[in-house]
């Protein structure tokens, strides 16, 4: 229910309209609204759907979607420069493609920048956890050794393959405030 609060205060903000004035219009109390935004409460069905009607938004979107998110991506593509696509002419159906593609991409970034640093504190806790064994056996055989010089110079390839997933990180957090 926190999508649904944060987008119940944005949509009323969006429309410059107080707690009070929101539930005059839709039939109900300022505290109604209030509790709806700090997530205190749960509308009834029916006034999720006289907020839904009153904001003309579907049922589903305000539940799920983050419209506080969507409005910052419909802002930058007001902003983009260049030759008018349907897009940037605001036709609908490509218009909302668009922000879904967007969002999704958005989100694929965040789990990607996640799963990156899950992988170097995974990296890290196998050098550790060698470092340690090694330092704990005092009686190592020449083969025992041969395959702890080979683990290392596998834990600096992934290493580097992790420096380059950064820079690539770093590189397209780049291109996307471009």
């Amino acid at each position: 229910m926190k999508i649904f609060a944060d987008n119940l205060k944005f949509l009323r903000r969006q429309a410059k309209l107080s707690q009070e004035q929101l539930a005059k219009q839709i039939g109900l109390n300022r505290g109604n609204i209030a509790s709806y935004e700090k997530s205190t409460a749960e509308p009834k069905i029916e006034n999720l759907v006289r907020i839904c009607k009153f904001f003309n938004v579907e049922i589903i979107d305000i539940l799920e979607k983050d419209f506080t998110n969507i409005a910052a991506i419909q802002e930058e593509l007001e902003n983009i420069e260049g030759p008018k696509s349907e897009v940037a002419l605001g036709e609908g159906e490509a218009r909302e493609h668009m922000i879904t593609e967007l969002i999704d991409n958005k989100k694929r970034m965040e789990r990607f920048i996640s799963q990156s640093d899950d992988m170097h504190k995974i990296l890290e806790g196998f050098r550790q956890f060698h470092r340690f064994k090694m330092a704990n056996h005092k009686l190592i055989s020449d083969d025992v050794k041969k395959m702890a010089d080979e683990y290392e110079n596998l834990m600096e390839v992934m290493e580097a393959l992790l420096a380059s997933n950064r820079e690539l990180i770093q590189w397209l957090g780049k291109e996307g405030n471009s």
